[in-house]
């Protein structure tokens, strides 16, 4: 009882966190030893600026120093940790197994963050999904040790397959069009994902990014009035992101 109320309390701390962590590896800045600050300003926010959704709510969203507009993907971001560590509790059957998908779901969470703002996926960022999601896989359901091998290879597997589904897109869309249709980093993001699911839920995830991809960017269309092929750039990360998140916590 004891972990799965420290999970719920760190989820809104979490989601502030993931989307502090894909801001800085944006820019190369220091992630841990660099006490939070007005992006405006310079000024450093006191543990009062800090209490997740509170603060953002009481300050009206703004910075208590210069009054410049706190961005809202910060509440955003600590709502959503909240619902993953909500999420995570509910969808997994011991304490233990929550807290570990839990931390992988807020790296997805960091990724997308990173790719809806940014339309880049930091390499640091895929590292900690893929470590996150190894060791969700290699935890199973914590009651059978003895399968330990077959869950290496499963997630062993997982990784090839996504990577080399989403590696063989990439290059046969530039020899077709003759130009990138594709980052390595969702190349790499869709292995790690495969690390933690496993192949076979892969194709759960790459038909609920295609389809949110796709129905966001038609209403996108019509709100601009422009055909889908006028849209520019579509941060696919962060759909692949958001769809793992969606494909692990759903049990498909």
């Amino acid at each position: 009882m004891v972990l799965t109320i420290l999970i719920v309390l760190l989820g809104p701390a979490a989601g502030s966190f993931a989307a502090l962590v894909a801001e800085r590896s944006i820019r190369g800045e220091a992630i841990f030893f660099d006490r939070s600050r007005c992006v405006d300003c310079g000024v450093k926010l006191r543990a009062g600026d800090l209490v997740p959704i509170v603060s953002y709510l009481l300050k009206n969203a703004r910075c208590s120093t210069c009054g410049t507009p706190i961005p809202p993907v910060l509440i955003q971001s600590e709502i959503v940790g909240l619902i993953m560590a909500i999420a995570a509790i509910a969808s997994q059957p011991d304490p233990l197994r929550a807290g570990v998908m839990a931390i992988w779901l807020w790296s997805l969470l960091a990724l997308a963050v990173a790719d809806l703002r940014f339309f880049r996926l930091p390499d640091s960022l895929v590292l900690a999904c893929a470590v996150a999601g190894m060791a969700l896989a290699l935890l199973g359901d914590t009651n059978d040790w003895a399968q330990l091998g077959a869950r290496f290879y499963r997630l062993t597997a997982g990784a090839v397959v996504g990577g080399g589904a989403f590696m063989t897109l990439r290059v046969g869309y530039r020899l077709l069009r003759g130009r990138e249709g594709m980052g390595l980093g969702d190349v790499k993001l869709m292995a790690a994902i495969g690390l933690a699911l496993g192949a076979p839920a892969l194709a759960w995830v790459g038909l609920l990014a295609a389809l949110s991809t796709f129905i966001l960017s038609g209403l996108r269309a019509v709100r601009k009035g422009r055909p889908l092929r006028r849209l520019g750039r579509v941060p696919f990360g962060a759909a692949l992101a958001l769809a793992a998140a969606a494909t692990a916590v759903a049990g498909l």
